[in-house]
């Protein structure tokens, strides 16, 4: 048993370090939103890094372990939701998205821009809940095991579900009426002869169904979040009264609302120039603020989120943080799940599929723009997946050795690892997004009246601020690092 000291960083490593991962997630979240990525998908790759430059941070500890790495990557992508109508509305504007019988366009109808604040809110407090209570886990004094796990996940997706078919519909004609009362009109026009509330029970929440009839998907979407938000609400609640730890539940529910707050400030960027909305008036926007303002939202969203969440380990009380026992080991006593489980999980999936999908996407489009296949979204998947079996097979072969005997992946800690794996994932992911997109940067600028008219254009907000964050973070970065080994006064070695 060796003691290391964890999270030692000055009060200046700790300034370094919440700057650091603000401007690390403001990246991978713009990242998120671009070409290749997205979604579900987009959020695994926000994942990868965050848990990384945790483990980094605050390694070596006890918890961290390898297999927590992956687990936590999957965990922030399966809760994503999605904005459907959600995001425009503090504009105090709701769009009908499809068409009423008879009209060419869908509707756009005045609604209290109030009730669009309290749906951003729900949005961001349920978007990431099962993340947040894994990271809490990791600095609490409690011993967690798997059932503690499956208990807290359990309970998020029933209370969701529970939600979803009761108890978010009337809360939803309580707060937003609105919601409630256009939904009605679209359902009627399209002869369906159902209240919203059974309309979403029949159609099992289904966003497709939704989007056909007006008003209905902002109706759908709006019972969706407000439900996965009670979710994370009842989790974090769990964890008080089932598992009766205090901490995760205090830190995790501290976490969700970092998000809440962070989608709904950030939302600034979509809806600065409403001549109605919750923001007062700023009369005209510059375009080169307004056109990239949904690329702006995400960059924001993910730099306040990455922001609040470091902030809030950083202040975490010195006792959970301060030096403790560590030991060396594999917490599972079996070659091959290690083995397994650090090829497939945390080397295919984490480190190399969250990489190479939007890589294969691109190359795809590439590929339909030359001429060259006829679907681009196939010639992608078909793509992506040949390059993760190679991946896969490369990870096993190099990974063999773990099945002889028993030690730990790399022959190092979760914490030493991670601090190696970051740059290089972050590098890779800076140079799929920047260089295989449809133009590289700055590409058809010859001179500065070029630069001028493209940045007036809106064109080179969103590059300058995604190249700025890429070099400052990487500045931050190895800041935070030796301030760390400068405090460092303990150090594990002999693995």
């Amino acid at each position: 048993m060796t003691k290391v000291q964890n999270g030692n960083l000055s009060i200046a490593g700790k300034i370094f370090s919440v700057i650091a991962c603000a401007l690390m997630t403001g990246f991978m979240w713009r990242v998120r939103g671009d070409h290749g990525w997205g979604s579900m998908w987009g959020m695994f790759a926000v994942g990868v890094m965050l848990i990384l430059f945790i483990y980094t941070v605050f390694g070596d500890r006890k918890k961290m372990n390898y297999e927590i790495i992956p687990i936590s990557v999957l965990l922030l992508g399966i809760t994503n939701g999605g904005w459907g109508t959600l995001n425009s509305q503090m504009e105090g504007y709701l769009t009908s998205t499809a068409a009423f019988t008879g009209e060419e366009a869908a509707r756009l109808v005045e609604i209290d821009p109030v009730h669009g604040l309290y749906m951003m809110l729900f949005l961001g407090f349920g978007w990431m809940p099962l993340f947040a209570f894994t990271v809490a886990s990791l600095f609490s004094k409690k011993e967690y095991k798997l059932k503690h796990y499956i208990i807290l996940i359990a309970v998020f997706y029933i209370v969701t579900y529970i939600f979803k078919f009761s108890l978010s519909h009337f809360i939803l004609e309580a707060i937003h009426p609105e919601a409630v009362m256009y939904c009605k009109e679209g359902l009627a026009d399209r002869g369906i002869d159902l209240s919203p509330m059974m309309a979403y029970i029949k159609e099992f929440g289904s966003a497709a169904w939704a989007k056909k009839v007006p008003f209905a998907r902002n109706y759908f979407t709006s019972i969706d979040v407000m439900s996965a938000a009670f979710g994370a609400l009842f989790t974090s609640l769990a964890a008080l009264v089932i598992i009766k730890d205090r901490f995760t539940a205090l830190i995790s529910f501290l976490i969700n609302a970092v998000s809440s707050v962070s989608i709904t400030v950030a939302d600034v960027f979509l809806i600065i120039d409403s001549d109605r909305g919750i923001l007062p008036p700023v009369g005209e926007v510059p375009m080169w603020l307004k056109a990239p303002a949904w690329s702006l939202w995400e960059f924001f969203t993910g730099f306040f989120i990455g922001f609040g969440i470091m902030l809030i380990l950083q202040c975490i009380p010195k006792k959970y943080i301060s030096e403790e026992p560590f030991v060396p080991e594999l917490t599972v006593k079996n070659k091959t799940f290690n083995y397994i489980f650090t090829a497939g999980a945390l080397l295919t999936f984490a480190m190399c599929l969250t990489v190479i999908r939007p890589l294969g996407m691109r190359i795809g489009t590439h590929l339909f723009e030359a001429g060259l296949c006829e679907d681009e979204d196939t010639a992608g998947t078909v793509i992506a997946v040949i390059l993760t079996v190679v991946a896969a097979v490369i990870s096993f072969v190099i990974m063999r050795d773990l099945l002889k005997e028993e030690k730990l992946p790399f022959g190092t800690s979760a914490g030493k690892f991670a601090r190696k794996a970051l740059p290089v994932y972050f590098v890779a992911t800076s140079l799929i997004y920047f260089f295989t997109d449809d133009e590289l940067p700055f590409e058809g600028i010859r001179d500065m009246n070029g630069f001028y008219e493209k940045f007036n254009a809106g064109g080179l907000t969103v590059l300058l601020l995604s190249l700025s964050a890429f070099v400052l973070f990487v500045v931050f970065w190895e800041l935070t690092i030796r301030n760390g080994e400068k405090n460092s006064k303990i150090e594990v070695t002999g693995f």
